[in-house]
């Protein structure tokens, strides 16, 4: 029998769940982020109370407001259900009536541009898909995609020929490979169709004045992660932007009966969101950087000696993002390719959580960010017994 005691010394212990050294790039799926001390504690304090939660999402809305530059703002359930109820936002403005009506409109004016997405094998049936990836939550809202663009680049021109009378909306990610077309430009050409642009800028912080760089430029909507480079509760996320679609998306989103409803977020993860969006914009971003380039070279140190692997700190990252990230490159052909390394992390003592990279299978990837030195430490200790095994 589980007690509260041990819940409250080692939950996940008492659980029989096994913890991680995370030392991805926040991936979801090993928890997010390392909540600051201070967000704890407001969180803390948040749960003593109740609260009128739409003056709540006011209060805060004014904070995101001046971190951003952005009319207004609210706080959801994460970026993909910023992503959901701000598309659904700019789909019906704040007719009540247009609202019911999702995810199916009777108007017809539902078609979203969007990068191009993956295209995938089904393996049960060999049926290739589309892999919408996080842009699913777009598509829930109501859309359809019209995709453009081909090899992960997009040219003005082939984004310019896609707008006709039914495209609601545009989807673009805030970052992009070399050659793709600029943001500033998608923004640029979409507007001169009198059509919104929502970014989804989940995994665009830092640096620091990416806050406010899409709204700057003139995004209509942008999304932002609450338990990734904020640093707030893995379940809250950040929706930015105009005045009336942020209206829109208050209407949309919970305690409200909207399509958003089940983007729900409590008192307590407002109050800690916002917390962690003050703590982190005030931090210094050449002292977080150094810190993380300290880090990756401690890695890498601990890596040099490892057999037949090459290991090197990249930065920016591989989509230009300021942060450094420990590649360890495996031979080809050897006895281990990347996703068996990483396999090999996951399931050993202490279990390590690692990335992929998206074009080369002998690449493991670490992001070191959160982590402590002691952490560090073990991942080279683990990697070493590994490859000495192999």
């Amino acid at each position: 029998m589980i007690t509260l005691e041990q819940l409250e010394t080692d939950p996940y212990a008492a659980l029989g769940v096994r913890k991680f050294i995370n030392a991805t790039c926040h991936h979801t799926m090993f928890g997010g982020t390392l909540i600051p001390e201070p967000s704890l504690r407001a969180m803390r304090a948040a749960a003593d109370h109740a609260v009128d939660m739409m003056e709540l999402q006011k209060a805060t809305g004014r904070v995101i407001s001046q971190y951003t530059h952005a009319d207004d703002g609210f706080i959801v359930s994460g970026c993909a259900a910023g992503m959901l109820v701000g598309t659904a936002a700019i789909l019906t403005g704040s007719s009540r009536a247009k609202m019911e009506q999702l995810p199916y409109l009777e108007d017809g004016k539902n078609l979203c541009i969007a990068k191009r997405f993956a295209r995938k094998i089904d393996l049960n049936d060999g049926t290739e898909y589309v892999d919408h990836g996080y842009a699913l939550a777009v598509q829930t809202a109501g859309v359809k995609f019209v995709e453009v663009g081909q090899d992960e680049v997009v040219t003005a021109e082939e984004f310019d020929s896609a707008f006709n009378e039914n495209v609601a909306m545009v989807y673009w990610v805030g970052y992009a490979p070399p050659g793709d077309i600029a943001l500033q430009d998608v923004i640029e050409i979409a507007h001169a169709h009198d059509v919104p642009v929502l970014v989804d800028a989940s995994n665009s912080l830092p640096p620091r004045e990416n806050l406010h760089h899409f709204i700057d430029m003139g995004a209509d909507l942008v999304c932002f992660s609450g338990g990734k480079g904020l640093q707030g509760p893995q379940g809250a996320g950040i929706v930015a932007g105009r005045a009336d679609l942020i209206d829109a998306v208050a209407m949309q989103s919970a305690p409200n009966h909207g399509i958003g409803r089940v983007a729900k977020v409590s008192k307590e993860e407002v109050v800690a969101q916002i917390s962690s969006l003050i703590w982190w914009a005030e931090q210094d971003d050449e002292d977080r950087i150094t810190e993380h380039h300290r880090k990756s070279q401690l890695l890498a140190g601990r890596l040099d000696a490892l057999p037949d692997c090459t290991t090197e700190v990249v930065f920016p990252d591989h989509y230009q993002r300021p942060y450094p990230t420990v590649h360890v490159t495996v031979p080809v052909g050897g006895d281990l390719d990347g996703a068996q390394l990483i396999k090999l992390l996951r399931e050993g003592e202490p279990a390590i959580a690692a990335m992929t990279h998206p074009s080369d299978p002998s690449v493991v990837r670490l992001d070191v960010r959160l982590l402590e030195d002691s952490e560090i430490e073990a991942i080279g200790r683990r990697l070493q017994e590994i490859m000495n095994g192999a």
